[in-house]
């Protein structure tokens, strides 16, 4: 009889085997679940960190309202520095853009600067001559390879302008200047002040077509700018004002004028699109 009950006796039902859209459902609320806490634990973390920041300040004498500084209560001390502190992790983890930037020694003679902000005095360099032009001596192998190697592609290059004294700029713009009425201003939208001019370092020149003959932006559709400003940089040159640049390098767009600043510099300018001012800037 015993037996006889024991076997008639109800049986558990069985579990029912869940579906894997059930599944992944409730795998779906656990994962909700776990944000949710972990969230809840990072609120409770900086309102800790924010009390911890008041600093209790003994009652100093009474201070008039009419003479009493200004000043920011603890919360907001607190409130501010650990804002900061989150913003500063943030910034820590974005990626640099320019951390490939070359290993270089930024105050070597290739960067030196010159532009309207920024004066090299009566700076002289050592120079060498190259056809009609002279230029600083160490570039003159670099121009000349550049030069040999664009006529080779059957174009037909000119120097035209390269190493200009402090006094022949001096002489320049003093000219220009007697031709607006001694307005300084004006004249220095063309024509650099002293100190101030590309062309006073030696390390740059204007390059234009044998058969075209203005020196305007239409230049840039000339097969000589083409190809030049497309392996400038496999010399060590750069195109210097390169077109809506102006804002960054105070000077309209030329593209006749390619300045010296080594390979890797110059490859690394070229390729991310850059201003001599804004390379020199990476290294600041």
């Amino acid at each position: 009889m015993e037996n006889d009950e024991k076997l008639s006796a109800p049986q558990p039902p069985k579990r029912k085997r869940m579906t894997r859209e059930e599944r992944e459902a409730q795998i779906r609320r656990r994962v909700l679940l776990t944000a949710a806490a972990f969230a809840a634990l990072i609120l409770i973390v900086i309102l800790i960190a924010a009390a911890c920041s008041r600093r209790q300040k003994s009652p100093g004498p009474a201070v008039s309202k009419a003479t009493a500084p200004s000043v920011q209560t603890d919360d907001t001390v607190g409130t501010e520095a650990l804002t900061e502190a989150m913003t500063e992790a943030v910034t820590e983890t974005e990626p640099d853009p320019y951390s490939d930037k070359p290993d270089i020694d930024i105050n070597s003679w290739e960067y030196i600067l010159a532009n309207p902000t920024h004066s090299i005095g009566d700076y002289a360099p050592s120079t060498a001559q190259i056809e009609d032009i002279e230029l600083d001596a160490r570039i003159v192998d670099a121009m000349n390879a550049f030069v040999n190697d664009t006529r080779a592609q059957g174009l037909n290059v000119v120097l035209t302008s390269g190493y200009r004294s402090y006094d022949t700029q001096t002489w320049l713009f003093q000219n220009k200047v007697s031709q607006y009425g001694g307005d300084e201003e004006t004249a220095a939208t063309i024509v650099a002040r002293p100190g101030t001019s590309e062309h006073q370092t030696g390390l740059a020149a204007d390059i234009t077509d044998q058969y075209y003959e203005y020196m305007n932006e239409s230049l840039e559709d000339t097969a000589t700018y083409q190809w030049m400003s497309a392996h400038c940089q496999d010399y060590g040159f750069i195109v210097r004002f390169p077109k809506g640049r102006q804002d960054v390098t105070g000077i309209i767009y030329e593209p006749w004028h390619y300045r010296y600043v080594g390979k890797e510099a110059a490859a690394y300018i070229m390729s991310h699109d850059l201003t001599l001012e804004e390379f020199i800037e990476l290294y600041q």
